[in-house]
C-alpha cells in the first residue's frame, strides 16, 4: 500500500512542532490529509486511526494540543517504521574505493577538535596549531580529511599554501577525484593550489588540465599552470609563448620555468627578457641558468651599464642605467666562476664613485649594498676577508654585511672584540643620521634575524638579503659560526628580550634572572603579547626553575580572560619540555577551564603523558 500521504502528515507534525501546537487548530495542510486518509482506512484501518488523530489534533483546544500532536506524530513515526525497507533493487556491484593507505588513529575526538576549529574557523593563531599537527602526524587520521580538503580554500592565504604543500600530499591519490571535482578554471587562489596539488599527486592525468588551464584559466590558475610546467622541456614553446602574456605574474612565472633550462630556445628568451622591460622578473632566477650563453651576456652586459653609469651626461639616461645594474646584480648571487666574483670585486673596489651616483628607483648606495650583500652570499673567503677588513671604514649601509663576513673568517673573540663595543653603544642624547646607532642597529639585526630564523623587512639587512637568498645565507652563517659567550652578556646588560631569547644558553643565571624579569611584568599587562608566552617556552628549554610556576599562573590567566586567545600552541610548547609531575598538576586544573581552553590543551597533555 502506498505511504506517501502518511509521509505528508509526518512532515506536517514536524513543521507543528517546531512552530508550536497551538498553531494546529484548524490547520489546513492537515485538514487537506484527513479525505485521503479516511479513503485509505476503507482498506487499513490503520490510516483511519490517523485520520481520526489528526481531526482530533485540529479540534483541540490550545491547552490540549501538545498531547494530540504528541500523540499523532508517536502513531505515524511508528507505522512509518514498520514499513520501512531495506536493501535495494538492482545488481550488486563493487563500490569505487581509494586506498589513503594511512595507518588507523586512536585519538580520541577530544584530541582532534581543537585542529578541525583551527581548519574550519577563522582568526589569528590558528597557522601554529595546524603546523604543529602536521610536525606531530595528527593528519594521518582519517577523520580529518574532509576539513584539510576544506582548509585549502582559507581565507588565510598562508593556511591554504600550508595545507596544500604540506598536508594534503601525504593522502596520496586517494583525493585526486574529490580535488579535481572541485577545481575551477576561472578560479583563484584555492583553485591555483588545486591545480598544482593534483599535478604533484599524478602529473599525467593532469596533463590535459594544465593545458586547458593555460588556454582559459583565470590570471592565478594560470600562474599555477606554468608553475606546473617547470622542469618539462616539451613545454619550452609553451613556456616561452607565456612570456609575451599581459599579465605580469605570468610572464614572471614563464620566465622562472625557463630559468631552469639550458636549452637554446629557453636560453634566448631569457637573454631577450634581461636586455628588456622584464629585468625585474627574470634576474633573480637567471642566476642558477649554467648556461655559457647566459654567463657571457651577463658579463658583458654589466660592463656595458657600469660604462653608461660613469660616462653619461644624461642624468635620466644615467638613472636607468643605475637601476638595470641593480636590478642585473641579482643574476650573480650563487655564481662562483672567476669572471662573476670578479664583478663583485671591482664594483667593491669602485663603491665610493658608485655611491655618488643617483637613479630613480634605486641610487648607487642601494647597488653598494646589494654587491655587499652579493660578497657574502657568495661564500667567497677573499671577497667576505675584504669585507671583514674594511668594516670600521665603511658607510653604514655596508656595515652591516661586513659584519656578517667578519664571522665567517675571524675567530670569534676577535669578532666581540672588534663588534660589540658598537652593539652597547649609548649616544649622550640622540640625534639624527647618527652613525653609531646605524652600525649598532646593524649588528643587532644580524644577531637576532639569525637565531630566530625569521624575516624582518624594515632593516637594510633584510631587504639586501631578501633578493640575494638572505635568510638562507645569514641562518646558514650561524649555523657554521660560533659566537663568542661574551654576546649573551653584552644582550643582557641592553635588556633587550629577543637579543637574549636569541642568544640564551642554558645555567647563565643573568639570563634566568632577566627572563624571569621579563615574564613577570608581562603577566602583569592587561593584554597578551606573543613574547609573554615565547618568554616562557625560553625558559622551559632551559630548564628555568621557575617554569612550572609560571606555567600554572599563565593558565590561569588565560582561563579568567574575557575572550579566547590561541595560546595552545605556545603553552603546549612548555608542557613538551615538563616534567610528569607538571603535567598531573595540569590535569587537575582541567575543570576550572573554559571549554576552549581544555580543547587547546588536551592533544598536548595527552601526547606529553604518552612520552612519559
Amino acid at each position: 500500500m502506498s505511504i506517501a500521504v502518511l509521509n505528508q502528515v509526518y512532515d506536517e507534525t514536524r513543521r507543528l512542532a517546531i512552530a508550536g501546537s497551538n498553531l494546529a487548530a484548524d490547520d489546513f495542510r492537515l485538514k487537506k490529509l484527513i479525505p485521503q486518509l479516511k479513503k485509505a482506512g476503507e482498506k487499513a484501518p490503520v490510516f483511519a486511526k490517523v485520520g481520526e488523530s489528526a481531526e482530533k489534533l485540529i479540534n483541540s483546544p490550545s491547552k490540549d494540543s501538545a498531547n494530540a500532536l504528541l500523540d499523532l506524530s508517536t502513531l505515524v513515526t511508528a507505522i512509518l517504521y514498520t514499513q520501512g525497507t531495506t536493501g535495494a533493487e538492482g545488481k550488486l556491484q563493487p563500490i569505487e574505493t581509494s586506498d589513503m593507505r594511512l595507518p588507523s588513529s586512536m585519538a580520541s575526538a577530544r584530541v582532534l577538535k581543537p585542529l578541525i576549529e583551527a581548519l574550519t574557523t577563522t582568526g589569528s593563531g590558528r597557522l601554529e596549531i595546524i603546523r604543529d599537527a602536521h610536525e606531530r602526524g595528527a593528519f594521518q587520521d582519517l577523520r580529518l580529511i574532509r576539513p584539510a580538503l576544506a582548509a585549502i580554500d582559507d581565507v588565510y592565504g598562508e593556511i591554504g599554501d600550508f595545507m596544500a604543500e604540506k598536508v594534503l600530499p601525504i593522502y596520496g591519490k586517494g583525493i585526486y577525484t574529490e580535488i579535481r571535482e572541485s577545481f575551477h578554471l576561472k578560479g583563484k587562489g584555492g583553485d591555483a593550489r588545486r591545480l598544482k596539488l593534483l599535478h604533484q599527486l599524478d602529473p599525467e592525468a593532469t596533463g590535459a588540465l594544465v593545458e586547458e588551464a593555460l588556454e582559459s584559466g583565470s590570471k592565478d590558475v594560470k600562474v599555477a599552470a606554468l608553475a606546473c610546467l617547470k622542469g618539462n622541456a616539451a613545454a619550452i614553446p609553451l613556456l616561452i609563448e607565456q612570456t609575451a602574456a599581459r599579465a605580469q605574474e605570468i610572464r614572471r612565472t614563464a620566465l622562472q620555468s625557463l630559468a631552469e633550462f639550458k636549452d637554446a630556445r629557453a636560453v634566448d628568451a631569457l637573454i631577450k627578457a634581461l636586455g628588456g622591460a622584464d629585468l625585474s622578473l627574470v634576474s633573480s632566477h637567471v642566476s642558477r641558468n649554467p648556461s655559457p650563453k647566459v654567463l657571457a651576456y651577463l658579463l658583458e652586459e654589466s660592463n656595458r651599464l657600469l660604462e653608461e653609469m660613469f660616462s653619461s651626461k644624461n642624468k635620466e639616461q644615467q638613472g636607468k642605467a643605475v637601476s638595470r645594474f641593480y636590478e642585473l646584480l641579482s643574476c650573480f648571487n650563487g655564481r662562483s666562476d672567476k669572471k662573476s666574483l670578479a664583478v663583485l670585486g671591482d664594483c667593491y673596489t669602485r663603491r665610493e664613485q658608485i655611491g655618488k651616483l643617483k637613479g630613480k628607483s634605486q641610487d648607487g648606495g642601494d647597488v653598494n649594498r646589494k654587491v655587499a650583500a652579493l660578497m657574502v652570499a657568495s661564500g667567497n673567503a677573499a671577497l667576505r676577508k675584504r669585507l671583514a677588513e674594511d668594516a670600521d671604514a665603511l658607510a653604514p649601509e655596508l656595515f652591516s654585511h661586513a659584519f656578517l663576513a667578519a664571522i665567517t673568517v675571524e675567530k670569534p673573540k676577535a669578532v666581540y672584540e672588534r663588534f660589540a663595543p658598537y652593539l652597547l653603544y649609548k649616544p649622550a642624547k640622540k640625534k639624527q643620521n647618527d652613525p653609531q646607532a646605524e652600525r649598532q642597529a646593524a649588528v643587532y639585526q644580524a644577531l637576532t634575524d639569525a637565531a630566530h630564523q625569521r624575516v624582518y623587512h624594515s632593516s637594510g639587512v633584510s631587504r639586501d638579503y631578501l633578493e640575494v637568498g638572505r635568510y638562507e645565507t645569514v641562518h646558514s652563517i650561524f649555523q657554521e659560526a660560533k659566537l663568542d659567550d661574551r654576546w649573551l652578556d653584552a644582550a643582557v646588560e641592553l635588556g633587550d628580550y629577543s637579543l637574549v631569547a636569541a642568544l640564551a644558553r642554558p645555567k647563565h643565571q643573568p639570563t634566568l634572572d632577566f627572563l624571569a624579569k621579563f615574564f613577570e611584568a608581562n603577566l602583569k599587562k592587561k593584554d597578551w603579547h606573543w613574547e609573554t608566552l615565547q618568554s616562557l617556552i625560553t625558559m622551559a628549554r632551559l630548564g628555568h626553575p621557575k617554569t612550572e610556576e609560571y606555567l600554572m599562573q599563565s593558565l590561569k590567566k588565560m582561563a579568567g580572560g574575557k575572550g579566547r586567545y590561541y595560546g595552545g600552541w605556545w603553552l603546549g610548547q612548555v608542557m613538551n619540555e615538563m616534567p610528569k609531575s607538571s603535567v598531573a598538576k595540569i590535569e587537575a586544573m582541567i575543570p576550572d577551564f573554559p571549554e576552549w581552553l581544555v580543547d587547546d590543551l588536551v592533544p598536548y597533555l595527552t601526547e606529553a603523558k604518552a612520552k612519559q
